[in-house]
């Protein structure tokens, strides 16, 4: 057996989403225009995986691109959205066509669902979506119960553990350990590692061991929960990275121009997803580009 310190999990994008099956449900990092592993998204669509069931807490451009990739055939969560941008019309083609089945949650309750997950427990409670339509659409997963306590009403929130996940850090070294500057307030992070089945991981940097040694209170997701790391310089691109970039605007807007005629949104995703490699696909973005998106304190 090889001891784990001279084990390293560095791979490539494509070995990394290799671990992925169709029909898979994969858990993606995701906060609208911040933070998508847009890399691994990318590679999703080279692979061309299918039937995969898709769970972010707020769902941005990544799960777009999937979905007019016809790629996606449920999705749980609360939202998909591109916040200032607008909505996603390759999903909401797909869920008005039937093509994709949106298995709806508040936040509350999505996160409720992946705790328990995380602590091997049959369920977990909240109040969230108490008072709205949703129980009475998601029978197999929420129960409303009573409070043995205080005989309040609670709604109990069936267990979920995903397949698999797909996470962006700062910095990880060869061995798994994934830092965020400063930590991280997103709950997706932080409970993810611990519902799912494998963790992959992309960053902005590899890192030796000694490095991550320096800051270990940055260390949000150790070793253990990772399985594999790819290293991704803009790995969310176009969607921002606190506090390396800001999302891209340019981008954005021109995927709201082309996002509602099949044709042309397929010709965008297909030129951005032709790219081997994260530094290639960087030259199709243009060093403009990524100046731009980098350079946001000095045009703030």
């Amino acid at each position: 057996m090889t001891s784990p310190s001279t084990t390293s999990k560095v791979v490539s994008a494509a070995d990394a989403i290799a671990l992925i099956n169709d029909g898979d449900h994969v858990a993606i990092q995701s906060m609208g225009t911040q933070g998508i592993p847009m890399a691994l998204v990318r590679e999703l669509i080279r692979a061309g995986k299918r039937d995969l069931t898709i769970t972010s807490v707020v769902a941005g451009i990544g799960i777009d691109w999937l979905a007019w990739k016809g790629q996606i055939s449920r999705f749980v969560g609360p939202i998909v959205s591109m916040e200032r941008f607008g909505l996603c019309q390759g999903f909401r083609a797909g869920v008005q066509s039937g093509q994709i089945v949106f298995e709806e949650y508040s936040e509350t309750g999505i996160l409720a669902r992946l705790d328990a997950g995380a602590r091997s427990l049959p369920f977990q409670i909240t109040r969230g979506m108490i008072g709205t339509d949703l129980p009475a659409q998601l029978a197999d997963t929420v129960r409303e119960i009573e409070d043995p306590f205080t005989g309040q009403r609670v709604l109990a929130c069936r267990a979920l553990k995903p397949d698999v996940c797909l996470l962006h850090a700062h910095r990880a070294d060869a061995k798994g350990n994934a830092q965020y500057e400063g930590g991280t307030i997103w709950p997706d992070v932080q409970i993810y590692p611990k519902a799912c089945g494998l963790t992959i991981v992309t960053v902005e940097q590899v890192v030796s061991e000694d490095v991550v040694r320096e800051r270990p209170f940055e260390t949000v997701i150790p070793h253990f929960a990772v399985d594999a790391v790819v290293e991704a310089p803009y790995g969310c691109h176009p969607t921002s990275f606190f506090p390396g970039y800001v999302y891209d605007e340019a981008f954005h807007e021109r995927w709201v121009a082309v996002s509602r005629d099949p044709v042309a949104a397929l010709a965008m995703i297909d030129e951005h997803c032709a790219a081997a490699d994260q530094a290639a696909y960087l030259e199709i973005v243009g060093r403009e580009a990524i100046a731009t998106v980098s350079d946001w304190r000095e045009q703030a």
